[in-house]
């Protein structure tokens, strides 16, 4: 790109600054506007409003609207991209702002066919307003996040969709294209297909829509290649002295991200952190893995060291073991021969064999490479990799090349990432529990819109069970009654390794069924559109799929709709709702119900070592059906308020951080 469109693209928006304090008066004042019921009555006049224009709109010709999109959008420009405080040009505004969402709700109906409903014009203008919307499964976020989208883009300033997955950055980009070109706006998709030379004219759109993971990564490497300019005075001094074949910043800042699936992306990956890294060939760390890893073969479990899992990872070594290492740590390149380097050594092929479990924490593909697996959604987690030669010991473990470490150049956690950004919205169907840690932690309030058609699923009790075999059967008879009835089921788990044994099992009954987990990630999509068929059988992990709507046909939601069965609690409610709201969607009939065994993981983690000892003694009393539901939501509850704790401690960590750098500079 030439120097005069980099000029061009100068009009650059700083990202928030991590110590920069938010307003909490406006907050609070927001929150006592809910509370009371004004921000209510304000949506509701809002949504009267953009009715009434979308009405208006419908007798307009094509050339008159698309002018008109063109023209108020210049105007709210104008006007200010959030509202004003008060008085007359605060009622002025929302007026304007509700007379151009109905235009753009006229022109997604002619242009795309898609007409917006009450709730999802609500959950626009509660997502422009700067909440989090939690909309329930199957009321149209796509659309409502595109409206929404449509009215940020008329700030002039850089607006981020982001998703879970770059198949749904392109899909909804797609999607939505047609609508924003009527104002004359792009929306693009920034993909990790997307070669280098045209992620600059991406992020040039009016809309982006891609994954955190990428716009990080692209976040970061702009970091490191302006070095250290953080305001716009910093960059055009930075442009000043560009030669001309230097690269530049690909991006045009941050203002405004609209999150779908909001708690997966602030909460669940919160504490991830996503490192940019550079090519560092250390044979020294990679002799000493392998020699770590010969030492390890040498000594004996329970003998020489013992290992605890759960609930939490401890090695520990006996004083028989410290002899033996201290014996072969000449071994050792001499840098780890000293007693705490040459444990830790030894300690790394102990994980790599007990703690990081293949088809659980990662898998090894066709290349022979270790790729890991997110837990909680089931997806692989192409191009990352353990630190501190974590990697390299299972790459050992398992007998593959390996690889060299990288060197970390830069690194920013999602938590961290998303507060830079001045202001930030999104939608989700399950933000429940969470609403003061989202309050807490990105000043952000959530609210709920009602669904337009009642829902009709039906969610049984727990079934519970002592011994994790028995659970297994019994969801396997479960699912055959179900199929022999042609009803389609779909059966969710937490663990990759699970949706093996469960395949395995009904191959083993000749029952046709699909898998879907990290094995199966390109055919995602596929697989998902068509789990609500007649008699179909889906084995899934929790999350995977999530954002594809699965197609339930008349005549299978006149006999009953998608039956649901978990495999196993998991570690928040709203995770088992991902699951379950998979199900009756707009007021189609459905049914779900959750399985669970006295020592599932959940269970044992949350409760603890007190809770496994009186397991065994207190059997009958544990499975009572007024009992089990009340310990799950105990070590649930345990479980949330441990993750949350640690997200807080990060957050204050990375404060920190960031102040000693600020006063060091």
């Amino acid at each position: 790109m030439n120097s005069d469109a980099g000029l061009r693209r100068e009009a650059w928006h700083p990202p928030r600054g991590l110590l920069a304090e938010r307003a909490w008066l406006p907050i609070w004042r927001e929150r006592f506007r809910r509370l009371s019921g004004a921000a209510a009555q304000q949506t509701e006049a809002d949504l009267q409003r953009v009715r009434h224009s979308a009405e208006q709109a419908q007798v307009l010709s094509d050339q008159v609207l698309q002018a008109q999109l063109e023209q108020l959008s210049q105007r709210l420009r104008y006007a200010g991209a959030l509202a004003p405080d008060s008085g007359a040009e605060r009622r002025a505004w929302f007026e304007l702002r509700a007379q151009l969402l109905g235009l753009w709700c006229a022109s997604a109906q002619r242009v795309l066919g898609l007409k917006a409903h009450d709730t999802q014009i609500r959950a626009a203008l509660e997502m422009h307003n700067g909440h989090l919307v939690q909309l329930a499964p199957g009321e149209g976020k796509t659309l409502a996040i595109g409206l929404t989208a449509a009215l940020y883009a008329s700030a002039g300033r850089p607006c981020h969709v982001i998703t879970s997955n770059d198949y749904l950055a392109a899909r909804d980009a797609e999607l939505m294209a047609p609508l924003l070109a009527q104002a004359g706006w792009r929306a693009v998709a920034v993909t990790s297909d997307t070669p280098p030379e045209a992620l600059a004219e991406g992020y040039a759109a009016e809309v982006v829509y891609a994954t955190g993971k990428q716009l990080l990564a692209d976040h970061l490497r702009d970091d490191l290649l302006l070095g250290g300019a953080k305001d716009p005075m910093g960059r055009r001094l930075w442009e000043m002295k560009r030669k001309g074949q230097q690269s530049r910043p690909v991006g045009r800042g941050l203002w405004v991200a609209i999150v779908d699936e909001a708690d997966s992306v602030l909460i669940d990956e919160a504490t991830t952190p996503l490192i940019i890294s550079s090519a560092d060939d250390n044979p020294m760390l990679v002799e000493a893995v392998l020699a770590g890893k010969k030492i390890f073969e040498s000594l004996q479990a329970d003998v020489d060291y013992v290992v605890k899992t759960e609930p939490v990872t401890d090695i520990r070594y006996t004083e028989v073991g410290k002899a033996r290492i201290d014996d072969m740590a000449f071994m050792l390149p001499p840098f780890w021969r000293f007693p705490e380097r040459s444990q830790g050594m030894v300690s790394l092929s102990i994980m790599a064999k007990y703690v990081y479990l293949r088809d659980r924490h990662y898998l090894v593909d066709e290349e022979g490479k270790v790729v890991i697996v997110d837990e909680k959604s089931g997806r692989v987690m192409a191009g990352r990799s353990w630190s501190h030669g974590i990697h390299q010991a299972i790459e050992a473990m398992e007998g593959l090349e390996l690889s060299s470490p990288p060197k970390t150049s830069a690194r920013m956690t999602f938590q961290v990432f998303f507060n830079r950004y001045h202001r930030l919205c999104g939608a989700s169907g399950t933000l429940q529990g969470i609403h003061s840690e989202l309050r807490q932690t990105y000043g952000v309030e959530v609210v709920a819109v009602a669904p337009r058609v009642p829902s009709r699923l039906r969610i049984a009790p727990w079934r519970p069970f002592a011994k994790a075999e028995h659970r297994m059967q019994a969801l396997i008879d479960e699912l055959l009654v179900c199929h022999e009835q042609g009803l389609p089921v779909l059966v969710g788990t937490r663990k990759l390794a699970d949706t093996e044994r469960l395949a395995q099992a009904l191959a083993l009954r000749q029952v046709p069924h699909q898998v879907l987990n990290a094995k199966h990630h390109a055919e995602e999509a596929r697989i998902v559109e068509r789990a609500g068929q007649w008699g179909a059988v889906t084995v899934s992990t929790n999350m995977a799929g999530r954002g594809t709507d699965i197609m339930v046909p008349p005549e299978v939601a006149a006999q009953g709709g998608l039956q649901v069965l978990m495999f196993e609690p998991h570690e928040a409610m709203r995770i088992e709702w991902q699951l379950y709201g998979r199900s009756g969607r707009q007021g189609a009939p459905g049914a779900a119900v959750g399985f669970v065994c006295l020592y599932d993981e959940l269970l044992v983690q949350g409760l603890g070592k007190l809770y496994v000892r009186l397991v065994p003694v207190l059997t009958p009393i544990l499975l009572n059906r007024w009992v089990l539901p009340r310990l799950v939501w105990c070590a649930q509850t345990i479980t949330q308020w441990k993750a949350a704790s640690q997200r807080k401690r990060l957050a204050e960590r990375e404060r920190k951080t960031a102040s000693q750098l600020s006063f060091s500079e």
